[in-house]
This record gives structure tokens, C-alpha cells and sequence, in this order.
């Protein structure tokens, strides 16, 4: 079912001119993003399987970044039904006149309907118009968050009209969304040899944007490093210092920077996307609190629990304010402060963040959802770090049960759930069950990631101390040398993992 964006008639402005509005204000755009909002949150409860869950959750995202820019989402969409508009102005002669003239006052209305017959029906045909119309359709698709027929569509017009930048651009965007990163790689790197042929730096920018997208999957930091440095000083260029655009590549690049052990760097890269967000944005702005989370993250990591404490708070007082209790987002916040209170030995202060967040998420998603289960296995992770083996043991076993329902076959997550539970059997002693849920864990994060993947790494280095436990040195050693060798290759010599593993070698060799 496609979504309508109104029915608003067109606005006559003083003098007489007429100013289309398309049936679109800022208000109605809030109100059809919310019902989309409801909708995703219903239809995930629901989902086949891991492909379709990950979609869904990617399209949730999507619209909460469309909420928290209700006057860019408004904008955006308006461009998008005066380019159909434009279009269909262009599509004369394609079909009857008549047929065209309906659909762009149906059009200007605010009802879609009837220009997308009339893209149908064009990309059903031959000729120029049809990779167009094709395109036009997936435009229409993508801002319904119909990504699956988007993308059916982008196929289409980069089928017929391989050499289009605009085309593969949409195409090589939207196949990052579904996952298809090779097919995304293929379009956006010939997009990228056009594009520096003829110097559009606009496009440029966003190309290596999504590049970098693309090898941040792939664990290659180093090539997501370049690319995204390369867009920063594009859209600095174009944009300015401070455009809350360049606050979001900062924020990318700090990410990146933080994964890499970075932290010096990550963290001027933090504090300069939050002044020009407190700037240019002011200071109850969604932005602005994805921004104070991220470096309340990176304060966690360092140990500089004064310093992020406040920050989580900041950025949970804005949620709250912005999107209310009851908002996946606000659950998130408070989920991420439980995990630092967690991981500070405050279990007394984590457990009821924890259960607070496990309840609105439950209300929300139903209790057999992938983002409930992520808080039952962090409760899970608080029993055990309390020694309470038999209620965390009960809890990991429960989400594992709930999730291998709702998805069939395993994943990274599966992975996750079968390795959390296989560290309580391993604080227990219980090694010989431990052994075959760390082997399992491996071998399905193989099968996910490939053998050069970071989580691979961890599952090599808990089977090294495992080893180390039972007193097989030799085996222990081998797994702690490929997982520093692995984890070197993929982070660098200066990341902390790289670190604690060479501390746990230490430690073996001790022994």
C-alpha cells in the first residue's frame, strides 16, 4: 500500500500567483512519517527472516532521520513531486494528453496515484522515456520507504541508461540499504569514473560518501578512511566550515575513528560536529544528541566516566524532549546509559534503565522482537557480571530461543547470543560446553563475515583463554597469535584490542 502525502489544495499567494504545495506542509509531512513510523514498527514484529528484519530496522532509521528534520524531510519531498511534475511535462506525446494533464492535477493535489499509472504505463513501453519513468518511480517508491520496488526500479533506468549519472547514483545508494554492497560497489565505482572525468564535485562527494559506506561493511578502514576524508573536504569546499552536513561526515569519520582506537582524533572531530550543531541547529536538536552520545561513547571506552556521564544525560534530556518516552530512539539512549552504568560495577543504577527501556520496547515492538532481545541479553550480561550465572544463563537462552523463531538459519546475532552464553559456561567451568558453543560462534560468524573479520577475531581470542583456563598452552598461544595478527590487519598496531591481546599473550606466556 503506497502512502498519500495529503490532499491540500494549491495556495494563491498575494498577486495572484499560485505557489503549488503539492498538498504537502510540515505538518502533514510530520503526520505521514509518524503512521510510516507505526507501520515499520508493526510490519518488523512480523518479519520473514534476517534480510527482511535488517530492512525493516534500516527503514525505521530512515524515518526517524526524516523526523528529526521535519523542515529538510518537507523539502525533500516537495522536490521529489515537482521533478515527477517536470516529468510528466516532458512524458507529452508518450500517452494521452488528457490521461498526462489528470495526473499532473491529481499530482498537484497531493495524490500520487495517478502520476504513478502513468510511469507505469510509460516504463512498460520503449524508448528513451522508459528508463524515466522508471526512475521517477523508484523517487516515489524510495520516499514511501519502499526500498525493495526502489530499487526494482533504479535496476531498470541504470539497465537502459548505463551511463546516467543521476541513475546510478539512486541505484548504487538505495542497493547499500538493501545490502547489496557488490552490485552498489560496481555502480558507484563507474559512477566515480564519470564523475571525476568531469569534475562535479557535488556528486563527487557523495559517491566517496558511500564508498566508505561500503568498506566499513567490509572491515577495510583504511579505504573507508580515505573516501570519507575526501567527502569532508568536498562538502567543506561547497558547503562551508559549518554546515550541519560537514557535523554529520565529522561524526561519520570520528565513528571510524573510534572503531580504529583513534581517540585523540575522534574526539576533535566530536567536539567540533557539536559546536557547529549547538550553532546551526540550537540545542534541543536530534543531531545534536546523536553527537553527544557519540563522544559519551568514546569518553566510556577511554575509562573518562566523569566526562561522558553528563554528556548521556544531555543527550537523553533531548530525546525526551523531542521525541518523547515512548520513541525507539529515547529507549536507545537509556539503553546506552544502562550499558555504562553496566560496565562501572552501578548495577543497582543499570538494571531499572534496563527494564524501563525492555518495557517501552516490548509495548512498541511486541515481546518477540530483535530490538527487545537485545535488552533481555544486556540484563542478561548485568546477572552474569553480578554472579548470577543461573538467571543470566536463563535470560541469554530465552532471547536465543526468541530469536532463532523469529529468523530462520544463523547470523552475527545468533553468533552474539551463542558466544554470551558460552562465557557463563566458561566462568562456571564449565569448559567442555563452553568449547562447543565458542567453536559454534566461530563458525558461523565464518560462514556470515568470511575468515578476516573483527568478530572473528573475538571468537579466536575467547577460545584462547578458554585454552589458557584449561591449561593448553600451545593451543592458546595459536589462537591469540591469529586473532593479534588479524585484529593488526584490520584496526592498525595502535588499537586497544590489538592491545588487550597482547596483554593476554603476555599473561599466557606468564603461565
Amino acid at each position: 500500500m503506497q502512502t498519500s502525502w495529503g490532499d491540500q489544495s494549491p495556495v494563491i499567494e498575494a498577486g495572484g500567483n499560485v505557489s503549488v504545495t503539492y498538498g504537502l506542509d510540515e505538518e502533514r509531512v510530520k503526520a505521514i512519517l509518524m503512521e510510516q513510523l507505526f507501520r515499520k514498527l508493526r510490519d518488523s514484529s512480523f518479519a520473514a527472516d534476517e534480510r527482511e528484519r535488517r530492512l525493516l530496522e534500516q527503514q525505521l532509521q530512515a524515518v526517524s532521520a526524516k523526523l528529526a528534520d521535519i523542515e529538510g524531510s518537507y523539502e525533500e519531498e516537495l522536490a521529489r513531486r515537482k521533478a515527477a511534475d517536470a516529468v510528466l511535462e516532458q512524458l507529452q506525446g508518450q500517452l494521452p494528453e488528457t490521461q498526462i494533464e489528470k495526473a499532473q492535477a491529481s499530482l498537484r493535489q497531493g495524490d500520487t496515484a495517478a502520476a504513478r499509472q502513468v510511469f507505469h504505463a510509460v516504463a512498460e513501453k520503449a524508448g528513451a522515456a522508459v528508463a524515466l519513468a522508471a526512475y521517477q518511480l523508484g523517487q516515489m517508491a524510495e520516499g514511501d520507504l519502499e526500498y525493495a520496488e526502489a530499487l526494482r526500479q533504479y535496476k531498470k533506468a541504470v539497465v537502459l541508461e548505463e551511463d546516467n549519472p543521476e541513475y546510478l547514483l539512486a541505484a548504487g545508494k538505495m542497493a547499500i540499504d538493501m545490502a547489496e554492497y557488490k552490485q552498489a560497489q560496481e555502480w558507484l565505482e563507474h559512477l566515480l569514473d564519470i564523475r571525476e572525468t568531469r569534475n562535479e564535485d557535488v556528486d563527487l562527494g557523495k559517491i566517496l560518501n558511500l564508498l566508505a559506506a561500503i568498506y566499513i561493511h567490509r572491515d577495510d578502514y583504511r579505504k573507508a578512511e580515505k573516501f570519507y576524508l575526501q567527502s569532508l573536504e568536498i562538502g567543506k569546499k561547497i558547503l562551508g566550515e559549518e554546515h550541519p552536513n560537514i557535523a554529520t561526515a565529522m561524526n561519520n569519520i570520528a565513528l571510524l575513528y573510534t572503531e580504529q582506537g583513534k581517540y585523540t582524533e575522534a574526539e576533535i572531530l566530536y567536539k567540533r560536529a557539536i559546536d557547529i550543531d549547538e550553532k546551526k541547529l540550537g540545542a534541543d536538536h536530534p543531531s545534536l544528541a546523536a553527537s553527544l552520545s557519540n563522544l559519551a561513547e568514546l569518553y566510556r571506552k577511554q575509562g573518562k566516566y566523569m566526562e561522558a556521564e553528563p554528556l548521556y544525560k544531555r543527550a537523553i534530556g533531548i530525546d525526551e524532549r523531542t521525541k518523547g518516552k515512548d520513541h525507539p530512539n529515547f529507549t536507545a539512549s537509556i539503553n546506552s546509559l544502562a550499558e555504562f552504568y553496566r560496565e562501572q560495577g552501578r548495577y543497582d543504577e543499570a538494571e531499572p534503565l534496563y527494564k524501563h527501556s525492555l518495557t517501552i520496547r516490548a509495548k512498541i515492538f511486541g515481546k518477540e522482537h530483535p530490538c527487545v532481545v537485545t535488552i533481555m541479553n544486556n540484563i542478561a550480561l548485568l546477572y552474569k557480571e553480578r554472579g548470577e550465572y543461573v538467571e543470566a544463563e536463563k535470560l541469554h537462552k530465552n532471547a536465543l530461543a526468541i530469536y532463532q523463531k523469529i529468523n530462520e538459519g544463523e547470523n552475527s546475532e545468533t553468533a552474539i547470543m551463542i558466544n554470551n552464553i558460552a562465557v557463563i559456561y566458561s566462568y562456571q567451568m564449565r569448559y567442555t560446553e563452553a568449547e562447543q558453543l565458542y567453536k559454534r560462534s566461530l563458525a558461523i560468524r565464518r560462514k556470515v563475515f568470511g575468515n578476516e573479520h573483527s568478530d572473528v577475531a573475538e571468537s579466536l581470542s575467547n577460545l584462547a583463554t578458554l585454552c589458557k583456563e584449561q591449561g593448553e598452552y600451545h593451543k592458546s598461544e595459536l589462537f591469540y597469535k591469529y586473532s593479534l595478527s588479524m585484529r593488526e590487519r584490520i584496526f592498525g598496531n595502535e588499537h586497544p584490542s590489538v592491545a588487550m591481546t597482547l596483554d593476554n599473550l603476555a599473561g599466557l606466556y606468564g603461565k
